[in-house]
């Protein structure tokens, strides 16, 4: 073969050359589910359970401060042994790189793990078993956190001043504000708990510095629960942004708010496993799976007669005879000499072939081509956003989800050599070669080298509740967060002769993620419907559940029982709560998102079935000898049935 047909030297090509033009190609931004395909096989977790499963655990794998090794995982429920496989990986530049790394998070993860399989689905809630939980976390991650922290250096930087220090910069500047002003703003309670909480704090990390024992996690964690008390306070934000620049650096506010959310995070990870666990028996079944792709597919192509042409890969973006033009011309905008420009290209791509690292991402993808599993991961998460190749490798792929993309172009990024994985990475080949015309037309037509800025490469999925919130309050504030009020209120009420059951359908309204971070546990629920149960939320009952394009999500309810939001559509345009109001027997449920085929079948059954347009529900409609009915909102048809012996009455108001 050719060298210049090679996809890994052709993909090295079209890296170096795009990273010449835009080193941040792309801001940061989130992706869509409704790419994926549909699920023909049941899962036992809903796909939004998946993605907080895989992105709480991607978090922890993260355990050191490696930047060469940074994790990824996806989550493969097997049929047949009951078992959910975390399937993970990291960065690797050749077959025996990061074997550290693997053994480090496959150990912690199997302690955590072993923890879990001993929690029952009894109703009793057990603080000691969720604190063992966040022990064994803490152990795990201790490295991380006494990074994040300052408190240890990481290796390859000098350590940064400590967390205690911006905590405590940040008490003091809190003070020179003035009461009077505090009380404008509404958040006098909000700067005395600060200075209080970040006194503990300071105390706890001088009591680790002096008793730190590298056997003993206990002080570390007792750390950890401070920072998640500090992080509680209501109008933190708030508070620490309206320190003036004079009294803190901004960039010091930022950080502050940084570390305490990521620290905090241990703790949401604990809780969130234990109560998974708690309600899912396939979560107290969790096995580690390390990716160990053949050998081969680290090997370096022979290039030995192949040298880098960089004005011939300017051909490929103009006219024929103009390339030496359009070559003078980028690098006038990019500042640099045309040979310089040659240099840097050149280096580039053979550095790529020779040092380029398979991202854990990239095998994860050929791991499921070659295995081949009966039911396939859904979502791929790491502990840091997906870089601009893998998330433009992925939706290439459109078999898998990936959450979040921070934009940002590494130019050591390369492809494995697999032949299962030829078709796809032609593919990408061509894309990139796409990219690179259109990223060369923006940069002449923007004269602008950067047009980004450097993103911040992590974020994080938001968790589910704390301890204090009841059903009650989370169900009134979501439904008011989903636009369900007085004046702007859709109802569908669902009448068998034994049950009553009520779906609360709302259009374009916005994400209940607001809801999850109430803590007002102490207020009830204006709407009826929504107030039976006061029992403590878990985190399953909680969620957000986003539905996927031709995919069928079910559920079961017990009387008197709520299901969580389920999300539906781009900017989640429908969103549909389902209880079951009365009753003695169990309900069990369908949804199902339907494409256009399905879509257009369901006008002509409009006589048979019901069909009902959430953006026009506006009163009472009633119906008779039903189980299932189509809502519709804009493009979207939502399919709506139910387990029920005999037909039932129907009615929906609003």
């Amino acid at each position: 073969m050719p060298a210049t047909s090679d996809p890994i030297i052709i993909c090295a090509e079209n890296v170096a050359i795009s990273f010449l033009l835009r080193k941040i190609p792309a801001p940061p931004s989130c992706n869509g589910t409704d790419c994926l395909p549909a699920y023909t096989r049941h899962h036992t977790l809903s796909f939004d359970t998946e993605c907080k499963l895989a992105d709480t655990l991607a978090f922890l794998a993260h355990s050191k401060d490696d930047v060469d090794h940074i994790p990824a995982l996806c989550l493969e429920e097997d049929p047949d042994s009951g078992i959910l496989n975390v399937i993970f990986a990291v960065n690797k530049a050749n077959y025996n790189d990061g074997e550290n790394a693997i053994f480090r998070i496959k150990q912690g993860f199997e302690s955590v793990f072993a923890i879990l399989a001993s929690i029952s689905s009894g109703s009793n809630y057990k603080m000691g078993m969720e604190k063992q939980v966040l022990a064994t976390i803490v152990s795990m991650c201790s490295l991380r956190i006494l990074c994040r922290l300052r408190l240890a250096s990481s290796g390859r930087k000098i350590l940064n001043r400590s967390f205690k220090d911006t905590l405590q910069e940040a008490a003091f500047a809190v003070k020179k504000v003035t009461r009077q002003k505090l009380k404008e703003k509404n958040i006098l309670d909000t700067a005395e708990q600060f200075t209080r909480m970040a006194r503990e704090v300071g105390k706890l990390i001088d009591s680790w510095s002096r008793y730190q024992a590298k056997t003993d996690n206990t002080r570390l964690m007792e750390i950890v629960e401070a920072i998640r008390q500090l992080q509680q306070i209501e109008k933190l934000p708030s508070l620490i942004h309206m320190i003036p620049n004079h009294d803190m650096d901004p960039t010091l506010r930022d950080s502050l708010l940084n570390i305490v959310g990521k620290i905090s995070r241990y703790w949401e990870a604990a809780r969130f496993l234990y109560r998974t666990a708690k309600k899912f028996p396939l979560a107290r079944k969790m096995r580690t799976v390390p990716v160990h792709l053949p050998r081969e597919a680290y090997d370096t192509p022979i290039f030995d007669q192949y040298t880098p042409d960089l004005l011939s890969k300017i051909i490929e973006a103009s006219p024929r005879g103009t390339q030496q033009k359009l070559l003078k011309e980028i690098c006038a905008v990019l500042d640099l000499t045309q040979q310089k420009a040659i240099e840097q290209y050149s280096h580039q791509v053979i550095k790529t072939l020779r040092e380029g690292k398979v991202h854990a991402e990239i095998q994860l993808i050929a791991y499921r081509e070659l295995e081949n599993p009966k039911l396939y991961p859904r979502v791929i998460c790491s502990s840091k956003d997906a870089c601009f190749l893998c998330n433009m490798f992925l939706r290439e792929y459109q078999k898998i989800h990936i959450p979040r993309s921070h934009g940002r172009l590494y130019p050591g990024w390369r492809l494995p050599c697999l032949p299962q994985l030829a078709e796809i990475e032609q593919r990408f080949c061509q894309t990139m070669g796409d990219h690179f015309k259109e990223s060369c037309a923006s940069l002449l037509s923007t004269r602008q080298k950067n047009v980004y800025p450097y993103p911040n490469e992590s974020t994080l999925l938001t968790l589910p509740l704390s301890s204090t919130t009841t059903r009650a309050s989370i169900l009134s504030e979501a439904a008011k967060t989903a636009g369900f009020g007085k004046d702007n209120d859709s109802s569908v009420f669902i009448l068998p002769e034994s049950d009553q059951i009520s779906i609360n359908v709302g259009d374009s309204g916005p994400s209940t993620e607001k809801a999850a971070g109430s803590e007002n546990g102490d207020t009830p629920s204006d709407n009826p419907t929504l107030s039976h149960r006061h029992t403590e939320l878990t985190e399953e009952e909680l969620k957000d559940c986003t539905l996927v394009l031709r995919s069928k999500e079910h559920g079961c309810l017990t009387p008197v029982e709520s299901s969580g939001f389920y999300r539906v559509g781009p900017l989640h345009s429908l969103q549909i709560q389902i209880e079951h109001a009365s009753g003695s027997k169990d309900l069990e449920y369908h949804l199902e998102w339907l494409g256009i085929e399905e879509s257009a079948e369901v006008q002509e059954k409009a006589s048979l079935t019901p069909v009902i347009d959430a953006e026009e529900l506006d009163g009472t409609v009633s119906l008779h000898k039903q189980d299932s009915f189509y809502v519709t909102a804009k493009d979207i048809v939502l399919k709506i049935s139910w387990a029920s012996g005999h037909n039932s009455p129907f009615s929906c108001s609003s």
